[in-house]
């Protein structure tokens, strides 16, 4: 029996196959990828190179549940790969040509790395998963910055308990004090507009 994109899916373990990979190709990339696979990590998609030169196997870049994982091909020997968490990826971006696509991703420690020449629809695929991983992440880095800055700050509380009032951890703290708070963590982005807006309102309140 031939082979089908569920069939595939079903046998590599790959969340999404599309009608733009060629089976035969994905299911080589595909077991590559799964040699590098961690204990509960599966393959969401792979992305590869239009075109190669003669003789030579695909470039890829995978994205998996943990992480994204870039193969560069070399001619005579093997290939290269890097693979970054999730939590570490500052920022990807796609450049579109007429025949194919780039795809740029840059960590949080400045580097960057660049997979070019890969099929324009798998590459567009590819940026909307890792869209959604930078979402996820930049929140939880928010969440974990505004913990830190609270931390250092002795555990004061600005953010609004159940009930609507704004409780300090000492109760003869400065409403100017707090009001400084509540913007500083505003000017770093710990806290949305709406939940500045919110706790400026409580604080005036009280005074």
């Amino acid at each position: 029996m031939a082979d089908t994109s569920e069939s595939v899916r079903q046998e590599l373990s790959i969340e999404r196959i599309d009608e733009t990979q060629k089976l035969d190709v994905l299911r080589s990339i595909a077991e590559e990828v799964s040699s590098v696979l961690t204990a509960n990590e599966s393959i969401s998609y792979i992305a590869y190179q239009a075109w190669t030169v003669l003789g030579q196997k695909y470039d890829a870049v995978a994205a998996t549940n943990n992480r994204m994982i870039i193969f560069q091909r070399h001619r005579f020997r093997g290939f290269d790969f890097h693979d970054f968490l999730w939590e570490d990826v500052a920022n990807v971006k796609i450049n579109q040509n007429m025949l194919s696509s780039s795809l740029e991703c840059t960590l949080t420690n400045g580097e960057s790395y660049q997979t070019s020449s890969l099929v324009k629809d798998q590459a567009r695929t590819l940026y909307t998963i890792c869209q959604q991983k930078e979402q996820e992440w930049r929140e939880r880095r928010r969440v974990r910055k505004m913990e830190e800055e609270r931390a250092k700050a002795g555990g004061t509380q600005i953010t609004m308990p159940e009930g609507g009032d704004v409780g300090p951890a000492h109760a003869a703290e400065d409403p100017v004090e707090k009001l400084a708070k509540a913007k500083e963590m505003f000017d770093k982005e710990l806290i949305s507009e709406a939940e500045y807006e919110t706790l400026k309102a409580n604080i005036l309140q009280k005074m």
